[in-house]
C-alpha cells in the first residue's frame, strides 16, 4: 500500500469535532522528515558536560535508610474520589507529580512533563509548545479528561492539548490510570487534574523569574509573583515561549498569563478565583513535501473559575464553583511550492459550568456527594461552510471510603444526563488491603465512558478492571504493579471508504511496572514498564495505533546545589506498517542544574538540557517525526 495515497493517513487528528473535519484532514497529510540545525551545540554540550561533572567532586551525605521520598501512603490525593485522602486509601492507580519534580526536567509545558511519566504515551507535533497528544492503558487521545483547577480543557472534539499549559505555573499534577467516570463523569481512559501554584504564605512579596535559550531560537521565559497580605493571597505569573521551529514549517509564538486570588474565611473557608489564558500564534501543524502541503494553526485557551469552600459543621464541607472554557482554533493550509491557501478551519468552543459538593469525613469514612451542570457551544467553520451544536450536561454522584482496620471498601456511582444522548450510569468498586506497614493490596472495577465529539450522539463505553501492589518491603526501593484488562465496545471507528463511523469492540489486556530506590550518595534510580494488548473482540485482530510497550527510565541526583536527571523513554506504537513508524531503541535527555548563588532569600541556579541525544527516532507516523539532538541553557532566579 503506498502511504501517500491512503486516506487512512491521518494521524491523531486534531478536535475531530464533526466528521467534515475529519474529511478534510484526510485530504491533508502530516509533515516530512527533517533534522534541525545545531547552532548552538557546541557550546552546550560542553557546558552540560562541564556541570555534570561538578556533583561526582560531591560524594554527598550517609545513605539515606528512610523512605521519605516516596511520602509513603499518608501523602495524600484528591482526583481519584473529589476529596483528599491517602494514597494508602486509594484503590486507582493513581500517579502524583510535585512542582520539584517539574522543576528538576526543566519542563516548558504539562506535554513536558506527562512524556516521562511511566504508563502514560504522547506524541507531540514539533519542539516545546507543539500540539500534544496523551494516551493512557490504550485508551486514544480523545478518551484522557484534563482538567486545570478543576476546569476540564477538553475541547468539544474531547481533545486536550497539554502544551497550552506552562510547566511553570504547575504545582501538582494527580493522573488517574484508567476510568474516572464514577468521580468525573467523560474519563474512559484516565484523569489528569492540574493544580495551578497557591499564593506563597508568610511573605507579601516573593517570586520567581527564569529564561532559556536553544537552538533554533527555541525562548523560554516568565516571571511569576506570589505572596499574602493578611487573609488575601495571590499568584500571578506570565511568560512566552517561541521558536523558529526544531522541524520545518514548526514554529511557535505563544504567551501565556495565569492568576490566582484567594480570600480566607473565618472558620476555615475560602474564596478564590484562577483565570488562566495562552495564545499560540504561527504555530506549525504540518509539511509534507511529498504532497505539497503545509499547515499552522492560531490557538488560544482561556480558563477561569470561582469558588467558595466552607465548613457547615465539624464534619461537613460544601464546595461550590462556576467555570468557563474559551478555546479557539484557525487552521490555514497552503502549496508550498506556490502559497496557494485553501480554505481555513475554524472551531469555536464556549463551556459554561457550574459544580457543588458536601463532603462529610468522619474518623473511618469519607462520603462524597456532588452534582455538575454545563453548557458546551460548539462553532465549526470550513471555508463557507458553517455548523453550530450545543448541549447541555447534567451529572450527580456519590463516592464512599469506607475503613475497616486494615481494609478500604470504595464504592461510588455517577448519572450523566446529556442532551441528545443516551443516559449513563458509571458504577465503581474499589478495595485496598493494608497487609502490613509496608505492603499493600488494591483492586479496582468500575464502568466508563466518553462521547467521541459534539457532533457524535453515541457513547463509547468501557468496563475497566484492576489489581495492583505496592510495597516497600525490599530496604531502599519501592515496588508497584498492577493488572488491568479494559472491555470497551460502541468505539467510534472512522470508515474512510464509506466516511462514516462504526462501532467497534475491543479487549485491552494490560501490566504496568514501577521501581524506584531511596536516594544513596544523592542519587536514586526510578523505571516503569507497560505493556498493553489491543485486539478487536470481533476476530481478535490488532488494534494499530495503540501503543504495545512503553518503558521509562531514570538516573536522579540532587545535592542541594547540583542536581541532574537523565531520562530514557520507548514507545512501541504497534502502527500500520504502512506508516512507516519508526521506535526502536529509547530517546534520551538529560537535564542539568546548579545552584550557585543562595541567600536568605535569594537563590541563582543555572540550568541546561540536551534533548534527544543520541538522535534517536520515535513517532508513530512517518509524517510526525521527533525533532533530533537538539539543546537549550537558561537560568532561574528567586527573590
Amino acid at each position: 500500500m503506498n502511504k501517500y495515497q491512503n486516506t487512512q493517513r491521518v494521524s491523531n487528528v486534531l478536535d475531530i469535532q464533526s466528521l467534515f473535519l475529519v474529511v478534510s484532514r484526510a485530504q491533508n497529510p502530516i509533515m516530512a522528515l527533517y533534522k534541525p540545525q545545531h547552532t548552538i551545540s557546541t557550546i552546550l554540550v560542553a557546558l552540560c558536560l562541564a556541570l555534570g561533572t561538578l556533583p561526582c567532586l560531591a560524594w554527598g551525605e550517609e545513605v539515606d535508610e528512610t523512605l521519605d521520598l516516596f511520602s509513603a501512603w499518608q501523602e495524600e490525593a484528591s482526583t481519584a474520589s473529589r476529596a483528599p485522602k491517602p494514597l494508602s486509601q486509594t484503590a486507582e492507580n493513581v500517579t502524583v507529580v510535585t512542582a520539584a519534580d517539574i522543576e528538576a526536567l526543566n519542563a516548558h509545558t504539562l506535554a513536558d512533563v506527562l512524556a516521562t511519566i511511566p504508563g502514560i504515551q504522547t506524541q507531540q507535533r514539533g519542539g516545546p509548545g507543539g500540539q500534544s497528544f496523551t494516551f493512557i492503558q490504550s485508551s486514544d487521545y480523545n478518551h484522557v479528561l484534563v482538567l486545570v483547577d478543576g476546569v476540564a480543557i477538553n475541547t468539544s472534539g474531547n481533545f486536550a492539548d497539554t502544551a497550552l499549559i506552562p510547566a511553570r505555573v504547575i504545582e501538582r499534577i494527580e493522573i488517574v490510570k484508567g476510568a474516572g467516570s464514577s468521580s468525573w463523569g467523560q474519563a474512559l481512559g484516565g484523569v489528569i487534574s492540574v493544580t495551578t501554584h497557591s499564593p506563597e504564605q508568610g511573605r507579601k512579596l516573593g517570586g520567581t523569574a527564569d529564561a532559556s535559550q536553544g537552538e533554533r531560537g527555541t525562548t523560554d521565559a516568565g516571571l511569576s509573583l506570589s505572596g499574602t497580605d493578611g487573609r488575601l493571597g495571590y499568584y500571578l505569573s506570565g511568560g512566552y515561549l517561541g521558536s523558529g521551529g526544531l522541524l520545518p514549517y514548526h514554529t511557535i509564538y505563544s504567551r501565556n498569563i495565569f492568576g490566582r486570588l484567594a480570600w480566607d474565611l473565618p472558620g476555615q473557608g475560602q474564596v478564590w478565583g484562577n483565570i488562566g489564558y495562552t495564545k499560540a500564534d504561527n504555530r506549525g501543524d504540518s509539511y509534507v513535501s511529498e504532497i505539497n502541503s503545509q499547515e499552522k494553526e492560531d490557538a488560544k485557551q482561556l480558563t477561569a473559575s470561582v469558588g467558595l469552600r466552607n465548613p457547615l459543621t465539624g464534619a461537613i464541607d460544601i464546595e461550590a464553583i462556576v467555570r468557563h472554557l474559551n478555546h479557539g482554533s484557525d487552521y490555514f493550509s497552503s502549496a508550498i511550492s506556490t502559497g496557494a491557501a485553501d480554505p481555513q478551519r475554524s472551531f469555536r468552543d464556549r463551556v459554561y459550568g457550574a459544580d457543588v459538593k458536601l463532603t462529610w469525613r468522619e474518623e473511618n469514612n469519607l462520603l462524597v456527594l456532588g452534582g455538575v451542570y454545563e453548557q458546551t457551544e460548539a462553532n465549526l467553520v470550513y471555508g463557507s461552510d458553517a455548523t453550530f451544536v450545543k448541549i447541555k450536561h447534567f451529572g450527580l454522584y456519590l463516592n464512599d471510603t469506607l475503613n475497616i482496620g486494615a481494609i478500604s471498601i470504595i464504592p461510588g456511582a455517577r448519572f450523566d444526563n446529556t442532551s441528545g444522548r443516551t443516559d449513563t450510569f458509571s458504577p465503581s468498586l474499589g478495595v485496598v488491603w493494608r497487609l502490613t506497614d509496608e505492603t499493600l493490596l488494591r483492586g479496582y472495577t468500575g464502568l466508563g465512558y466518553s462521547l467521541r465529539d459534539i457532533a457524535n450522539t453515541n457513547i463509547e463505553r468501557i468496563w475497566t478492571s484492576q489489581i495492583g501492589m505496592e510495597s516497600q518491603a525490599v530496604p531502599y526501593l519501592w515496588l508497584k504493579g498492577t493488572l488491568f484488562r479494559n472491555q470497551k465496545w460502541d468505539i467510534q471507528t472512522y470508515n474512510f471508504d464509506t466516511q462514516t463511523y462504526y462501532p467497534e469492540k475491543q479487549i485491552a489486556l494490560g501490566a504496568e511496572l514501577e521501581a524506584r530506590t531511596v536516594p544513596v550518595w544523592n542519587t536514586s534510580l526510578a523505571t516503569g514498564y507497560t505493556f498493553t494488548d489491543t485486539t478487536r473482540s470481533i476476530d481478535g485482530s490488532q488494534v494499530y495505533g495503540l501503543p504495545r510497550h512503553t518503558v521509562q527510565a531514570s538516573v536522579h541526583y540532587d545535592d542541594k546545589t547540583f542536581r541532574g536527571v537523565l531520562t530514557g523513554r520507548h514507545i512501541w506504537w504497534n502502527q500500520d506498517p504502512s506508516y512507516l513508524a519508526r521506535y526502536y531503541g529509547l530517546v534520551w535527555d538529560l537535564h542539568l542544574g546548579a545552584t550557585v548563588l543562595k541567600r536568605e532569600k535569594t537563590t541563582l541556579e543555572v540550568f541546561f538540557s540536551g534533548h534527544n541525544l543520541f538522535n534517536g527516532a520515535q513517532f508513530s507516523d512517518s509524517y510526525t517525526p521527533n525533532p533530533s539532538r537538539w539543546f537549550e541553557g537558561g537560568m532561574r532566579v528567586r527573590f
